[in-house]
């Protein structure tokens, strides 16, 4: 699956100001690593957030969210996705950027 160019430099501008992350393709997507542990990405065009499953399972009950959706139907209960419409405004964005950055940023680092 493609993903939005322009969500994934927002996405870039907003890390940059939070310490940046590495990149990698997976999932379908661009997603944004800290330690090596996932903490957004893209896919399509719509934010993916990891929030652990807990945290997932709450922000999904909002109208504009939902559990994100891998291949045959499986769910990937720890992560979100969030509508474009909902992320347009820089401040949005980077409170669902910040959120899971925050996640990762608390698993122990992973060397790869």
């Amino acid at each position: 699956m493609a993903y939005d160019e322009t969500l994934v430099v927002r996405v870039r501008q907003t890390l940059s100001e939070m310490g940046g992350a590495d990149e990698i393709s997976m999932m379908g997507g661009l997603c944004f690593m800290r330690g090596g542990n996932m903490a957004c990405g893209v896919s399509g065009e719509r934010l993916m957030v990891r929030l652990g499953n807990e945290a997932a399972a709450k922000a999904a009950k909002a109208e504009d969210v939902a559990l994100l959706q891998i291949g045959g139907g499986r769910i990937a209960r720890a992560f979100v996705t969030v509508d474009p419409a909902s992320i347009a405004d820089p401040s949005s964005l980077a409170a669902w950027v910040s959120r899971g950055v925050n996640f990762a940023d608390r698993l122990p680092p992973k060397n790869r």
